[in-house]
């Protein structure tokens, strides 16, 4: 009996055992289970996440590809407008220079007319001046023997060379009268034509300013620091020399030195820009009056005393400047800039300069593209190749 109760013990610790491992099989199963379903989990949050990135990208690409088309549309449209002004232009120049020469012509026709109309008179006074000489003195050696002559024959002789003196004038003047109406009626219609003349070049000229100004708008927003065709202040004070100046004063840190820089600048800016001050001379040079900087003037020599002479040259810089392309106003002007040969643009510089960026830029867009294609492995298709 203890025997059969052992070994039903022992079958049910067994069993026992059996169950235990059975369960541990079982929850290392669900295990597996719950961790390969957070593994999915996980893998359907990055499929999700790589197709949301892979969306932003293809978006990314579209707009690419639309910003690209918008550039080359532009870049064609740009080249239009600059053929379209270098033809504008063109056709302004071959006007003005036309109008310039029927200017010229017109004036001398108009000087010419002048001329002519006065020697005409004088031509025309020194005749009469002569005719009445001659017919005074006629009736002069007359009158002697007319005075011995009866009463009545005297007065009758005196009437008949005054009448016929006065038609010999009248015939004249009349003569004279007739030219000099047709000389000024030329001359009134040479005035009209000088006028319109000058109408259309007030119109050329007009047009080529806005020109200008839209070239120099175009420029302002392309150019860079290197380039040789730029838009710059005119007549405006390089402030460097200034700061320079007073950075080589030990006794000031460099941020003192730059402030006080800045308002000496400020002020000499201030002074090139007062109308009140000249300091200019007029000279006599190859028997022509010129103008130059009268380097004697109290303000400029306190400046060079002062403040050096690399101030003193940037402030000279900045004078010469504003005398020369805005003397009447005295204040600083935005104007279309070759650095290379320090004065003011010519519009065929500044359409030059334009036509050469938009190639420049071109050629850039397309090295992009290929080397964007180069990059994604899709194979560059050039000129002449095989698809």
């Amino acid at each position: 009996m203890q025997m059969a109760n052992h070994k039903c013990d022992e079958s049910m610790t067994k069993k026992n055992i059996d169950f235990a491992n059975m369960e541990e099989l079982l929850q290392s199963q669900k295990q597996q289970i719950t961790d390969l379903e957070n593994t999915n989990i996980l893998k359907a949050d990055r499929k999700k996440h790589l197709q949301e990135s892979l969306k932003v990208v293809l978006n990314t690409i579209k707009r690419e590809t639309l910003m690209d088309k918008e550039c080359v549309k532009e870049l064609k449209q740009l080249k239009v407008m600059n053929s379209n002004m270098s033809d504008e232009l063109e056709r302004l120049k071959k006007e003005n220079e036309m109008m310039t020469k029927e200017l010229a012509e017109s004036k001398a026709l108009t000087d010419q007319l002048k001329e002519k109309l006065s020697e005409e008179n004088m031509r025309m006074t020194m005749k009469l001046i002569e005719e009445n000489g001659r017919i005074i003195r006629r009736f002069t050696e007359e009158n002697g023997r007319i005075m011995r002559e009866p009463e009545r024959s005297e007065v009758l002789n005196d009437i008949q060379p005054k009448n016929f003196t006065e038609e010999i004038r009248k015939d004249d003047y009349e003569k004279l009268k007739a030219k000099v109406v047709v000389l000024e009626e030329e001359l009134e219609n040479s005035k009209d034509f000088n006028q319109a003349l000058i109408t259309k070049e007030r119109e050329i000229n007009d047009e080529l300013g806005k020109a200008r100004k839209k070239l120099m708008e175009e420029i302002t927003e392309i150019s860079c620091l290197y380039d040789n065709i730029c838009v710059r202040r005119v007549g405006e004070i390089d402030t460097e020399p200034f700061i320079r100046t007073f950075r080589a004063r030990k006794k000031m840190s460099k941020e003192e030195a730059e402030q006080t820089a800045l308002k000496m600048c400020s002020l000499w800016q201030k002074n090139v820009e007062d109308p009140h001050w000249y300091p200019f001379k007029i000279i006599t040079i190859d028997s022509k009056p010129t103008q130059v900087l009268n380097e004697e003037d109290g303000d400029l020599i306190r400046l060079k005393e002062e403040l050096g002479f690399r101030a003193y040259k940037a402030v000279v810089a900045a004078l010469k400047e504003m005398n020369e392309y805005n003397s009447s106003g005295r204040f600083i002007v935005r104007e279309m800039w070759n650095k290379e040969k320090a004065r003011r643009a010519t519009l065929k510089e500044g359409i030059e300069f334009m036509i050469n960026q938009t190639k420049s830029k071109r050629r850039k867009t397309v090295d992009d593209e290929a080397s964007e294609n180069h990059d994604d492995g899709t194979p560059s298709i050039t000129k002449g190749s095989e698809v």
